[in-house]
C-alpha cells in the first residue's frame, strides 16, 4: 500500500470525516477541501491505535477570487448550522498569502495554500469530487505517515520564519500526544 493510498484508506474510513468531506462538497466551493490538523490528527490516531477524535477546529479551505472574504462568515454559519458540534473554521485561501508574512506571492490555488501551511504534515487536503475521494498533499504524505515533522522549505529560510515553526511546536506539543513523532530541530 503506498502512503497515498493508506491515507485515503483511513479517511475513507473515519466516518466524522466522511460527513465533513459531504458537508464541504455540498456547499458547492471551489476547490472546496478539508484540511490540516482533521486530516493530519485522524492520521496519527488511527496509525497509533488511539480512538479517533476530531478535537481540532475542522479546517475547511476554498478558492474563489469572486467571493469577498466576508463570505467565510456565511459558510461558516451554513455549516455551524448543518452541524454544530463541529469547531468550523473556513477560509478562502485568497486572502490568506499574507497572513505570517507581507511579502508572500500570492497564492494560485487552494493547494498552492496547503503547500503552504508551516510543517510537511499539515500540508495535507481531501475533497469530494462527487464520490471519489481526492487527496491534495503538496510535499507528499510519506512525512505524515512516518511520523516525522519539519517545517516546509518556505519556514527554514531565515530565523523569522523557522521561528513561527518553533512556536507551533512549542504551542502544539504533538510529541505528548504521540510520543514516536520525530519533530525537526532548526
Amino acid at each position: 500500500m503506498t502512503p497515498e493510498s493508506q491515507v485515503l484508506s483511513i479517511i475513507r474510513n473515519t466516518p466524522e470525516l466522511m460527513r465533513i468531506l459531504t458537508l464541504i462538497r455540498d456547499c458547492h466551493l471551489k476547490q472546496g477541501a478539508l484540511a490540516a490538523g482533521s486530516i493530519r490528527n485522524t492520521v496519527w490516531q488511527v496509525l497509533s491505535g488511539q480512538p479517533v477524535s476530531l478535537g481540532s477546529d475542522i479546517d475547511v479551505v476554498f478558492f474563489d477570487p469572486d467571493r469577498p472574504a466576508s463570505d467565510d462568515l456565511k459558510i461558516y454559519a451554513q455549516l455551524t448550522q448543518l452541524a454544530p458540534e463541529y469547531q468550523w473554521q473556513v477560509k478562502n485561501e485568497v486572502y490568506m498569502a499574507h497572513y505570517n508574512f507581507p511579502d508572500t506571492p500570492e497564492f494560485t490555488s487552494v493547494a498552492d495554500a496547503i503547500g503552504h501551511f508551516v510543517e510537511v504534515p499539515t500540508c495535507v487536503g481531501a475533497y469530494l469530487d462527487g464520490d471519489a475521494l481526492k487527496l491534495i498533499a503538496p510535499h507528499g504524505v510519506d512525512d505524515l505517515v512516518n511520523f516525522r515533522c519539519r517545517p516546509i522549505p518556505f519556514y527554514q529560510q531565515d530565523e523569522r520564519h523557522r521561528a513561527i515553526y518553533r512556536q507551533r511546536m512549542a504551542t502544539k506539543q504533538w510529541q505528548k500526544k504521540w510520543p514516536q513523532l520525530q519533530v525537526a530541530e532548526v
